[in-house]
């Protein structure tokens, strides 16, 4: 159930910080600017190498990020909510991962970055910025810790599922730049993404759920 009586607070001023840092992003990668040049380059050359075991990781591991993977993974929490009536949150789950999702598609095709012009270790086509396995993880996971935050009372498992989902999409997002198929700055772009849409949706689930839950108490 809702802790409708110190529920988390809302997150639309947040999401308005998240939104703009990540408007600057984008502007910065569309520009081509020396920043995320140097950024990229510094990242790749951190992450990158030809250790069989990271490449075999790298080469799994990123397969938790395709679209088709997100997909039945939401669509298998929104169910579990819907049986256990957990109404509104299936739907701030369905709604912040199609916006989430949709955008993403916008805007690759608004900026139509090229993805790096080296070999990559597993196929990928479309455009580079953002990636779209980290905006999915991102908003995915995301969407998993604010419920954990709302519905788990134990604090021991309400951290550790927290600590659990936040490295879902940190090692997903490395896997991109790993296994060649996208720069340092679509990664860190997606990922500003995923959280924007997660906060705004937040907020939105706190207007129109919580806070009405909260008057019906106090009536």
């Amino acid at each position: 159930m809702i802790n409708t009586k110190r529920p988390p607070r809302d997150t639309l001023w947040a999401g308005a910080i998240f939104t703009l840092i990540y408007a600057a992003w984008a502007v910065l990668v569309s520009s081509n600017a020396e920043f995320i040049q140097n950024f990229d380059k510094t990242i790749i050359n951190l992450v990158c190498n030809n250790d069989p075991a990271n490449v075999a990781f790298a080469k799994t591991f990123t397969n938790l990020g395709n679209t088709s993977t997100i997909l039945i993974e939401t669509i298998i929490l929104f169910i579990i909510l819907i049986v256990f009536k957990q109404y509104p949150y299936a739907w701030f789950t369905a709604g912040t991962m199609i916006a989430a999702n949709g955008y993403n598609w916008v805007i690759k095709h608004a900026v139509e970055r090229a993805r790096p012009a080296v070999h990559h270790l597993v196929y990928a086509d479309g455009f580079s910025f953002p990636s779209g396995h980290s905006v999915g993880s991102a908003a995915l996971f995301g969407i998993l810790i604010v419920l954990t935050i709302l519905l788990i009372k134990n604090k021991f498992w309400k951290t550790l599922l927290i600590i659990i989902w936040a490295l879902f999409p940190l090692l997903i997002g490395y896997t991109r730049i790993f296994v060649h198929v996208h720069y340092p700055s679509d990664v860190f772009g997606g990922w500003l993404e995923g959280i924007t849409f997660v906060l705004l949706g937040y907020s939105f689930l706190y207007h129109y759920y919580i806070e009405v839950k909260l008057m019906e108490q106090r009536a």
